[in-house]
């Protein structure tokens, strides 16, 4: 049953107060205009519950930019919407055309440094990112009582006398939703057996990251990445204000599951009454990534579930932990993000992650 405006609704009850449904939630193309971001294509998504966030059709179909209640939540790096005709994978040049947003798609051939293995460069989080999506399109009507919304494409990353990948994507959510769903699968369409590297990349930015945010992941253990992260070990989940020239520090978490495989990771502003959370099976992503960069301008938290780590393709072969796919098997993987609104659903999702019983992100959803 469709829940607005804080009752329970039927689609007649919805049906009578308004005359097109896109009065009060949606998704609606665009083609934005002007500077780099000149042609860029997205998708602007609103629940009616309040949340609202664009899917870039031209990049991966990534979740850029998101907010509740007018509130931001999501993190814009400071080259901001560039179209993917900009992107060049030469070296650091990624860094002038990531714009953050609230997730990024790194993958599929190389995750995090960029490196040479067997005579192929491979560039800084891989080329799927900056991918445009072709079969897109958009599903939405009504299921009974339940106002449906899906974006669907898919992107392909080919070479010849390489690989050939297709990434199938789903963003689903409906009317009334705090929350949406990625679903996604990876098929090998080659006939060979291929590395695969896959990692969201979420991002959390002003005003939802700041000094009173408090960050929830069921960690066992903490690995520093390098001798620049070890000092932060033990204040990886305290949000400091901005800090001039504080130089990134990224951790590996060992997390805990529940016994369905799942995890949930919660990142709450207590002074805004306001948080995210994300889950995702572990049996599919074991490697979970932390991000955090205090400094000022590029400040943002990040929350980053693999399936291998970030110092590049060469290193994950040498550490024996790249994974494979083999010729025409499809892989399947689902996340979901959501909101937690106010007192009574933070301290709910708290008690639950507390005791270890969190399904995903709150008792009535499942995957």
């Amino acid at each position: 049953m469709a829940v607005f405006s804080g009752s329970n609704m039927k689609k007649s009850d919805i049906l009578k107060r308004v005359g097109n449904i896109d009065q009060i939630a949606g998704i609606r193309e665009y083609t934005m205009h002007g500077s780099k971001a000149e042609g860029l294509k997205l998708y602007n998504v609103r629940t009616g519950s309040g949340l609202e966030f664009d899917v870039l059709k031209d990049k991966c179909m990534d979740v850029c930019s998101m907010s509740y209640k007018g509130t931001n939540l999501s993190f814009l790096s400071k080259p901001g919407m560039v179209s993917s005709q900009y992107y060049n994978p030469f070296e650091t040049e990624f860094l002038r055309t990531y714009q953050g947003g609230m997730m990024y798609t790194c993958g599929l051939s190389n995750v995090g440094s960029l490196c040479e293995d067997n005579g192929v460069k491979y560039p800084v989080h891989g080329r799927i990112g900056h991918t445009p999506a072709g079969n897109a399109g958009v599903f939405s009507q009504w299921i009974n009582d339940d106002y449906i919304m899906e974006i669907t494409g898919e992107m392909r990353e080919a070479a010849l006398f390489g690989e050939n990948f297709i990434l199938r994507r789903t963003i689903a959510t409906g009317l009334g939703e705090n929350s949406l769903k990625i679903k996604d699968s990876v098929e090998n369409q080659g006939f060979e057996k291929q590395p695969l590297m896959l990692l969201y990349h979420f991002n959390i930015g002003y005003p939802l990251l700041d000094k009173s945010t408090k960050l929830y992941i069921p960690t066992d253990k903490i690995i520093p990445r390098d001798e620049q992260a070890k000092p932060g070990v033990d204040s990886y989940n305290m949000i400091e204000n901005p800090v001039n020239e504080y130089m990134e520090q990224v951790f590996y978490h060992i997390v805990r599951k529940n016994g369905n495989g799942i995890v949930s990771i919660g990142v709450i502003n207590e002074k805004l009454d306001i948080g995210i959370y994300i889950s995702y099976d572990k049996n599919k992503l074991p490697v979970l990534v932390q991000w955090k960069s205090m400094k000022s301008g590029d400040y943002a938290l990040g929350i980053e579930p693999a399936n291998c780590h970030v110092e590049g393709r060469l290193k994950e072969k040498e550490r024996g932990t790249l994974q494979y796919i083999e010729p025409g098997e499809i892989k399947s993987f689902s996340l979901e993000l959501g909101i937690l609104d106010g007192p009574g659903e933070i301290n709910k999702w708290k008690e639950m992650y507390h005791s270890g019983s969190l399904q995903s992100g709150n008792s009535n959803s499942q995957y």
